[in-house]
């Protein structure tokens, strides 16, 4: 084999394999009444990787004494917390299914900014998505983050007006220059603004977005969040039912 094609076969065999180290959905989309859609399973200051959506299989043991494997339990009960916060009451781990629109694992953004989730593997999640929800009638859709909702309003999954469409992606569509570093950054800011809390389609389905867990309790700039994420705590707890 010649060199050429020994190393396009290793740079294959590493994106094989790095599809196949995937972090996996939790919940039974059967089941669902609440869809949950994250960004991706890295931790943004960290190295360690989530195998299981915000760590919710450690829901079902003890909650660890290592400080570590600790803070992993509190993620998955933040999580949990924030759903039943913006559904206005709790809701059985049994009718809640967690995703990310990227379950692979991608190398760090740098200096701990936020990873851009390149168009093919966000067509590959939306795809998987599309299968999750396929198995179910969940009564609401909640994708977390800004650049979650961008792939999801630019690819047609989340119902807008073609002049809401275009007005959100001017301001959502990553910033070329970060992008090649592997960074998403918004080109205009305040584009989440637009939308969070506001009330999409996908089908019928209602699609209601808002800011990710690691932002709730609002503090800080995200302050200025606090009517849109009333209107969605308002617009989920009302689709679903009580």
């Amino acid at each position: 084999m010649a060199t050429e094609d020994r190393s396009q076969y290793r740079a294959e065999q590493s994106a094989s394999e790095a599809r196949r180290a995937q972090c996996h959905p939790f919940g039974d989309p059967a089941q669902a009444q609440v869809f949950v859609i994250g960004h991706d399973p890295r931790l943004q200051r960290s190295d360690v990787q989530a195998e299981t959506v915000f760590f919710l299989d450690y829901l079902g043991k003890p909650k660890p004494s290592k400080r570590s494997e600790a803070r992993k339990y509190d993620l998955a009960s933040a999580a949990v917390g924030y759903i039943e916060y913006l559904r206005g009451g709790k809701v059985p781990l049994t009718e809640m299914y967690f995703t990310n629109l990227c379950n692979e694992f991608l190398p760090h953004a740098p200096k701990g900014g936020t990873v851009l989730i390149p168009d093919e593997v966000a067509h590959r999640g939306i795809a998987e998505i599309e299968k999750a929800l396929a198995h179910g009638k969940p009564q609401v859709i909640i994708p977390m983050s800004l650049q979650v909702f961008y792939h999801l309003a630019r690819s047609g999954f989340a119902t807008m007006t073609d002049e809401q469409r275009e007005a959100f992606l001017g301001k959502a569509a990553p910033k070329p220059r970060d992008a090649q570093r592997g960074a998403y950054v918004q080109s205009k800011p305040r584009a989440f603004l637009e939308v969070c809390g506001e009330q999409f389609m996908h089908g019928r389905t209602p699609v209601v977005a808002v800011l990710h867990v690691k932002n709730w309790p609002l503090r800080g700039r995200f302050k200025a969040y606090e009517s849109a994420m009333e209107r969605a705590a308002t617009r989920i707890g009302t689709s679903v039912a009580r």
